[in-house]
């Protein structure tokens, strides 16, 4: 009998100390604040430095960055071909032009070294200013020594151009001495010539005296010089041009 109520009795105690159990539980819970995660603290930041530049090497400026894209100018309109006009020459170089055909026509016509100065030797006196100054270089080149006088008689004559003068002029000193420098004298003797000064100049160098306008004294002190040098025999008379060219008509 006492076994049949101790279960029921026991099973009540159970039951009502967990429902005790169950409302402290619950008060206690509603009465606790909840706990919250601590957030951790960042991590430090690690500063690395730059790499230091190997030697011999040189660190690259910042790169530009590139500038925006500008839009395409528009291509220039095309310019007019302006013709250019031919180059005008004056009427000097025209006649020198005219001149210098006209010489070596004669040239090309007379192909030998004697047809070629026999024909110029004969047309000089005819020839305008500028054909003769054209035919000055070739004159010397053909004329040996021998046909010197007509050279002389050119270089002499006052209608001769200045130009053409000095051409014949420079090509004495070119010849032998006792050929070439006599013919100074003759440029000396020869009134109002444009070189007779320069021909006393050289005179003077060459004889060591300057004689002025005595013919005589040149000839004499060029001699003697001449005579030094061996170019001329011991008794030779005054120097002078060869006598037995002839002398090319008076040029008109």
């Amino acid at each position: 009998m006492q076994n049949r109520l101790f279960n029921p009795l026991l099973l009540i105690g159970f039951v009502v100390a967990a429902a005790i159990m169950a409302m402290v539980g619950f008060f206690w819970l509603g009465d606790s604040k909840p706990v919250t995660a601590k957030p951790l603290p960042a991590p430090t930041p690690v500063v690395t430095a730059p790499p230091s530049p190997s030697k011999g090497t040189q660190s690259l400026p910042p790169s530009t960055p590139p500038a925006p894209d500008q839009p395409p100018s528009p291509p220039a309109p095309d310019q007019p071909m302006v013709a250019q006009p031919p180059t005008q020459l004056s009427a000097e170089q025209r006649a020198r032009e005219a001149a210098d055909q006209k010489v070596g026509m004669l040239l090309a016509q007379n192909p030998t070294v004697e047809g070629a100065r026999d024909k110029l030797l004969l047309l000089f006196p005819s020839f305008n200013s500028y054909e003769k100054i054209a035919a000055a270089p070739h004159i010397n080149n053909l004329t040996g020594d021998e046909k010197l006088p007509a050279i002389v008689g050119f270089l002499k004559n006052p209608l001769t151009p200045p130009e053409a003068q000095e051409t014949f002029f420079n090509d004495m000193l070119n010849r032998p001495p006792q050929v070439g420098w006599p013919v100074l004298i003759e440029v000396i003797a020869t009134p109002n010539h444009p070189l007779a000064q320069r021909a006393k100049e050289l005179l003077t160098t060459i004889v060591g005296q300057d004689f002025g306008n005595d013919v005589f004294g040149w000839q004499r002190g060029l001699r003697d010089q001449l005579k030094l040098q061996g170019a001329i025999p011991e008794d030779s008379p005054t120097t002078s041009t060869t006598p037995d060219a002839t002398t090319p008509p008076a040029q008109q």
